[in-house]
């Protein structure tokens, strides 16, 4: 691509004074990447001190690359050129280079031409072409120009440099290619899409997927910190790969040691031969360090870090960070500090944690967070004899995280059902992305977070959120994720699902051998809010235990039941595990789920138990009636989540550039802002102007002076008239005297003013008078920019009860129609909406497009840090917007935005 050199003259911020200052470097645009292969990188805004280094970037590409980039050879960079390319404004001019060590592997770069339009331009290393590098640039590229106030990307392409045209033409975005004067023209607006979107969706599935593959099915491992001291962590960590039947090659680094268990042990790193894959780092927290830049120099992928201490102490977690930013810095991902490790089982076994023994093979996969929640994982697949493919241990997640682990997870038809044990979520947002795609295929059952925000672990880099804790377990939910309240919760479901599979519908069966076990049976049912369609409690209580397994047929042979949960009373005779055994073929062949509750004796119970532990076929079994319906409620849950859907907002009356353009002119009306300064209430003009744009009308109010004034806006308007105060507080209390309805002439309207001025004289807030809206049922919609999630929707009826009472939906926009409407009807007060005791109903549907909209409006701007509608009336037709109240703050940097980034030191 041709290379301007006409760019526009540089914009400058002004400081207060108007005093010109220089442009500050944007940190914000920092990003560790993942790239195609597995590996990763580190991008960020070129400075002036990297000439050096992008000219040894320039004359190590060959002559072809050089020429496709500048059509021409270009052996070396003119000073000339290597002081225009490093010296930036990072506003008209931005460029950013991604380097690998300490060696810059591409550089992009965009040149205002335009006020609207910038021309873009790429150098992607040869051993590094086909990684990825490209589209990541540009997607950094246009994430910085849409903050610049740019929407349209265009560059000049020889026509044989088909790779880069074929980046462009793969971006989803809608691309605009001319031939001129041998020379391709593209041209696109860098808008987000559906389609692009979607795209860099697919991209970052990859990745990660191809990183989590590099470290979990390594063909060589190295073990550092070796000791001959058997309970030492590198020791065990021997153990484990060595009992698990670890076909690869295994490398060891002791310096205590000539000889361990009939390995060699090397005393340095650089002293290993040949490509090492994986590397275990069993060292105390300041040697990892020095470890990693060892590991890179031999080449390592990945790296395993066991060690606990990091979150100690202000110094430990310094360590953590500077650990993550060399290990991503050389292109290597990072499995902990404090991880447990991993194991998988099946036809290419490995273990390299620390668990007791390796598990049974079967479809569950499991992963945890810290050591002591992961070793809980491990004890409970271990007594319950649960079936594991593959089980990981991410420790702090200071790099690799459960998000990655789900998307390898994905790809992988071996496994039925994923358990999570969670402590703290670092990017709620991308993880629900992900379990909406990945529950249509797979269920997906975790172990939400505990407690608030300030429990959250130490060394775990979270940012807080604003919203209730309910908030996030509603966004789960609407994801199609199972959550469960404990351990032992997590695990009974998943062991249910992993011996059986999902019920095909949620009609259950109770059946027992005693009354009073049958009555605590649909008792826990009951309030487990199971849909019980047959209950047999009339089976006798006899030596015989064959009589419950006839009745187990009948009831399961109809076709009738999807799921049976059987009560037995053990009458401490017969053999209750060949019992179980007849009463599991007959399920099967009914395709029916079971799930047992055993009353019996200690010694009995751990019989059946370690019977369960050996044969996968047989169903779990319980001790209480809570548990089993505990269990089989997980089952039905996972079974019945609900639809996700691909659907696109159908609006198309959105004027995305006027809402910009409102943005833009508060955002220069203003000082300069940085992130983290406090939102500023937008004025009312503008808040008009920023929902007409999106199709949503406010109704007409007019602030006045005076009375003469009031009477003149209201002629304008017409009568009937509501007079209303501004103050935040009353603007919507006509029980504190803030709201006067009805109001029929000039003369009511007079002593109204005189009365509420007279009544409100310690508030000093303007009055203002509004047109009647339709009668309708009141509702509040609001969005809210959450650190943590990113925007957010809620919902509710309008009025004191329902704040007090937390009857409030939440949902992660861009929402479907059909994902609008399932909000509409979450609040249990929605049933105002459908019309009940003679009301009418509400015009629901209109009620989801204005869901819609709003969430359109919170998912394309990020400086909107609130807003309320308050009230929105819902009548039969329609939808009324009585009163809107908008909050800007400078753009955060989203944890899931429009550009890739893996989380971590770079990205919070």
């Amino acid at each position: 691509m041709a290379d301007r050199r006409d760019g526009l003259r540089p914009l400058r911020r002004r400081a207060r004074g108007g005093e010109e200052t220089g442009p500050s470097y944007p940190a914000h645009w920092e990003a560790d990447i993942a790239l195609r292969d597995g590996s990763a990188a580190h991008l960020r805004p070129i400075l002036p001190s990297d000439a050096e280094a992008l000219q040894e970037f320039h004359q190590r590409q060959s002559e072809q690359s050089r020429y496709l980039r500048f059509f021409a050879p270009m052996p070396r960079l003119s000073s000339r050129d290597l002081d225009r390319f490093t010296h930036v404004d990072h506003v008209d001019r931005v460029a950013f280079i991604v380097l690998v060590g300490q060696e810059i592997v591409a550089v992009a770069r965009y040149d205002r031409v335009e006020p609207r339009t910038a021309e873009i331009a790429f150098n992607v290393s040869d051993s590094r072409q086909g990684t990825g590098l490209a589209s990541v640039l540009l997607e950094h590229l246009a994430a910085a120009a849409r903050e610049r106030g740019i929407n349209r990307f265009t560059a000049e392409v020889l026509p044989q440099n088909t790779k880069m045209i074929k980046v462009f033409t793969e971006t989803g975005f809608d691309v605009d290619r001319t031939l001129d004067d041998g020379v391709v023209m593209v041209s696109f607006r860098i808008d987000p899409t559906a389609r692009s979107l979607a795209v860099m969706a697919e991209r970052e599935h990859r990745a990660e997927s191809r990183a989590m593959e590099r470290l979990l099915d390594p063909r060589s491992v190295l073990l550092i910190g070796v000791s001959s001291r058997a309970d030492s962590a590198g020791g065990r960590f021997l153990t484990a790969l060595e009992s698990s039947g670890y076909a690869g090659t295994v490398h060891l680094v002791a310096r205590d040691a000539l000889e361990l268990r009939g390995h060699r042990p090397w005393q340095r790193i650089a002293d290993v031969p040949g490509t090492v894959d994986l590397a275990v780092i069993a060292l105390r927290p300041e040697a990892c360090l020095d470890a990693i830049e060892e590991c890179a120099a031999i080449g390592v992928h990945s790296v395993v870090i066991p060690t606990e201490g990091f979150t100690d102490s202000d110094e430990g977690r310094r360590l953590q960070r500077e650990l993550v930013a060399r290990a991503r810095r050389d292109g290597m991902r990072l499995l902990g500090p404090g991880s447990l490790g991993f194991l998988r089982t099946g036809e290419d076994p490995i273990s390299l944690s620390l668990a007791p023994r390796m598990p049974r093979p079967g479809p569950v996969a499991l992963a945890g967070q810290s050591s002591a929640l992961s070793a809980m994982l491990l004890a409970g697949t271990d007594a319950r004899g649960i079936g594991l493919h593959e089980f990981v241990g991410v420790g702090n997640r200071a790099d690799v995280s459960l998000n990655d682990t789900l998307q390898h997870w994905e790809d992988d038809d071996q496994i039925g059902v994923i358990g999570l044990a969670l402590e703290s979520m670092g990017n709620p947002r991308k993880f629900t992305r992900i379990a909406r795609r990945l529950t249509r295929s797979t269920p997906l059952i975790v172990l939400r977070p505990p407690g608030s925000e300030s429990h959250r672990p130490p060394g775990h880099d979270v940012r807080s959120s604003s919203l209730p804790r309910r908030a996030l377990d509603q966004v789960l939910d609407s994801a199609g994720v199972v959550q469960t309240r404990g351990v032992d919760h997590l695990l009974d479901v998943v062991d249910a699902i992993g011996r059986q599979g999902l019920p095909l519908g949620r009609r259950v069966g109770l059946l027992s051998n005693t009354g009073a076990l049958g009555a605590s049976l649909r008792g826990a049912a009951d309030e487990a809010g199971l849909h019980v369609v047959a209950e047999n409690r009339s089976v006798p209580l006899s030596p015989d235990p064959r009589l419950i397994q006839r009745a187990f047929t009948s009831m399961a042979a109809l076709g009738e039941v999807d799921l049976v949960i059987a009560g037995m009373l053990d009458p401490l005779t017969g053999d209750v595990v060949e019992v179980l055994r007849q009463m599991a073929i007959v399920a099967r062949h009914s395709e029916v789920v079971m799930l047992v509750c055993l009353v019996t004796s200690t010694e009995r119970f751990d019989q059946v138990q370690a019977a369960v532990r050996r044969e996968p076929a047989l169903p779990p079994v319980h001790a209480t009636p809570f548990a089993a319906t505990r269990a089989a409620d997980g089952m039905l849950a996972a079974a019945l989540r609900p639809e996700v859907d691909d659907e696109e907002p159908a609006q198309r009356d959105v004027d995305r550039a006027a809402a910009r353009a409102v943005v833009e002119r508060w955002r220069e009306a203003g000082e300069e802002r940085t992130e983290g300064a406090p939102a500023e209430d937008l004025p009312a003009e503008d808040t008009r102007a920023l929902l007409a744009a999106y199709g949503i009308d406010l109704l007409v109010s007019h602030r006045f002076t005076d009375v003469d004034d009031a009477l003149a806006q209201a002629a304008r308007i017409g009568y009937p008239v509501a007079l209303k105060s501004t103050d935040p507080v009353l603007r919507h209390r006509a029980d504190l005297g803030g709201v006067r309805l009805d109001i029929p002439d000039e003369v009511q309207l007079r002593h109204a003013v005189e009365g509420m001025r007279r009544d409100l004289s310690y508030s000093s807030a303007p009055l203002e008078v509004q047109a009647m809206a339709p009668a309708g049922v009141p509702m509040v919609v609001r969005s809210v920019e959450d650190p943590s999630l990113g925007p957010v929707v809620s919902l509710s009826v309008a009025g004191d009860a329902t704040d007090l009472l937390d009857d409030i939906a939440y949902a992660i926009p861009p929402f479907s129609e059909t994902a609008a409407a399932r909000l509409v009807d979450t609040p249990a007060s929605a049933v105002k909406l459908r019309g009940t005791r003679g009301l009418p109903r509400a015009d629901r549907a209109a009620l989801a497009d204005l869901v819609v909209r709003i969430g359109l409006l919170a998912e394309d701007l990020p400086e909107l840090a609130s807003l309320e509608l308050y009230p929105v009336l819902v009548a039969q037709h329609g939808t009324t917007v009585v009163g809107a109240r908008a909050r800007l703050a400078p753009a955060p940097n989203r944890t899931d935005g429009t550009r890739r980034a893996l989380s971590g030191p770079a990205a919070l």
